[in-house]
């Protein structure tokens, strides 16, 4: 399975080694949120490391050579990049500590740590980081809520900042401009009503979202008018076609017919103003542009909040929770005082955000053309709250059977690398923490879930797997008993015999008497 869901990088600094390797295989082996990045053995290196990999968090010693955690500290502040940084830190040197507080450093840990302690401190970490990820995503929001409020009115004849319309013409001259046009709403062979205009133009919308988002990064669009879409495309996208595509989807799953239009190459707001207006007329779309657009971007605000909740839930490791807060969502919306009309909205948000859960961390192949936008036409049909609801239950049942396929994947996957790996190194001194952190698990979980799998423990599959293998080496080998023992992962040979007899009822030197007569 690969790790797709986002973990926040971690740099480890620390002077000793064996302590670096430690809070590794303690990141590694606990859903904390975290993947180690890196790791330094002073201030110096890990300034160079702290600018080469760009890390979310930076867990360092406060004594080390050549610059301590106070100056590093200090230097990633400097930086102005928002990095976090937890320190460790002795008694003695805790007062000294504080001046640390300066420069950013939220938490301290005092050693010796325990390390439920540890785990405590970088899961705290990990919230706050996804806190600023949100605020951050909600910040661009409302950069491109305000961009968007100033295309449409460059693109209206209404006035608008000339300072801030220079910088979006930057990014978007060369760009192909087009408007997509929504022919009606109201199609003959579907019963929709008027009040339904806000949810089709949120499905068309969210279809559109997904095939751009697919066609190139550097697409520019937004909603311009109810009935109307404005879009600056590179080069290298193949317009037609994708507008082709995107109208028979539509068609298919709504019934809505759409019509494209190229008005030709993006210079300037200035030069479109007029240009545009004429190139309206003559398209057959001269009516004028003042209908007031739905709020896409609050809906795409709810569908990343709900999201990165649900992901964010996984992240940690919680995975049992995913069912009660899908059942959560899903009596709130049962319980809203809303209008229908916003009610199908809220489901919708709530359908998109899961199905978008499935696709990116669940691997399921559920294209938005052939599955959401079908399930949205079916939303379409519900008139009261009941219909809603059931229809919101079956998107839970959806979700949570992935999530279920998911996980016997997944577990059935993590089992299988255990396996191998213990395999590959019974003969040296591996427990039950060793395979955890190589399965990137905590031990107590990875020890519930290989028991659950393969029916046994780990030790008891451990201690079978040498057994068998020193049993083979006695019956068609003439090596000694003490090195069988090692070569089996026991370095004392008196309790590999002790525990040998257990197994097969004899000693090893009477078991290789026996099978060789």
């Amino acid at each position: 399975m690969n790790d797709i869901i986002m973990k926040g990088k971690l740099l480890i600094v620390d002077d000793e080694p064996f302590i670096r390797k430690g809070l590794h295989k303690l990141v590694e082996s606990n859903a904390l949120g975290w993947t180690v990045a890196g790791e330094a053995g002073n201030g110096e290196e890990a300034i160079v490391k702290f600018r080469e990999l760009k890390p979310d968090l930076v867990l360092t010693d406060i004594r080390m050579p050549l610059m301590d955690g106070l100056e590093l500290a200090g230097m990633i502040a400097s930086e102005g990049t928002g990095t976090s940084v937890i320190i460790l830190t002795g008694y003695r040197d805790f007062e000294y500590a504080q001046t640390a507080i300066n420069h950013g450093v939220k938490h301290f840990l005092l050693k010796p740590c325990r390390e439920e302690e540890v785990c405590q401190v970088l899961k705290q970490a990990f919230e706050q980081f996804r806190l600023q990820v949100r605020g951050r995503e909600k910040d661009a929001e409302e950069q491109r809520l305000k961009e968007d409020a100033l295309l449409r009115s460059a693109l209206s004849h209404l006035p608008y900042d000339r300072t801030e319309a220079e910088a979006i013409e930057q990014r978007l001259n060369g760009h192909d401009f087009w408007i997509l046009q929504v022919d009606s709403y109201l199609p003959q062979s579907r019963d929709y009503r008027r009040s339904d205009r806000i949810l089709l133009q949120f499905s068309i919308g969210n279809i559109l979202q997904e095939m751009m988002e697919s066609s190139s990064s550097n697409v520019r669009w937004l909603t311009l008018a109810f009935d109307r879409f404005a879009f600056w495309l590179p080069q290298e996208v193949l317009a037609e076609q994708l507008f082709l595509e995107a109208a028979n989807v539509v068609e298919q799953l709504l019934s809505i017919s759409l019509t494209s239009h190229r008005f030709g190459r993006f210079e300037s707001f200035r030069l479109l103003e007029g240009w545009l207006e004429t190139n309206l007329r003559r398209a057959g779309l001269d009516e004028a542009m003042s209908s007031v657009p739905s709020t896409p971007m609050a809906n795409d605000s709810k569908i990343k909040l709900i999201r990165g909740e649900l992901t964010a839930i996984m992240l940690l490791g919680n995975t049992d929770e995913l069912q009660t807060y899908a059942e959560r969502m899903l009596e709130s919306i049962g319980a809203s005082m809303a209008s229908p009309e916003e009610v199908k909205i809220d489901a919708f948000c709530t359908a998109l955000a899961m199905n978008d859960v499935m696709r990116k961390e669940l691997e399921v192949d559920s294209k938005i053309a052939s599955d959401i936008g079908k399930r949205a036409a079916d939303l379409h049909g519900c008139q009261s709250r009941q219909e809603i609801t059931a229809w919101l239950t079956v998107q839970v049942k959806l979700f949570l059977q992935a999530l279920s396929n998911w996980q016997t994947e997944r577990n059935s996957g993590i089992i299988g690398r255990a396996i191998q790996y213990i395999r590959s190194h019974y003969a040296e001194e591996i427990g039950l923490p060793d395979v955890a952190a190589h399965c990137h698990l905590s031990a107590n979980y990875f020890g519930n879930l290989f028991k659950k799998e393969t029916g046994e423990s780990f030790s008891s599959y451990l201690s079978r797997l040498r057994m068998d293998k020193a049993k083979l080496l006695l019956k068609n080998t003439d090596m000694k008993v003490a090195e069988i023992a090692e070569a089996v992962g026991y370095p004392d040979s008196n309790y590999f015999a002790t525990a040998f007899k257990g197994t097969a009822g004899c000693s090893p030197s009477d078991y290789r008497k026996r099978e060789r007569t």
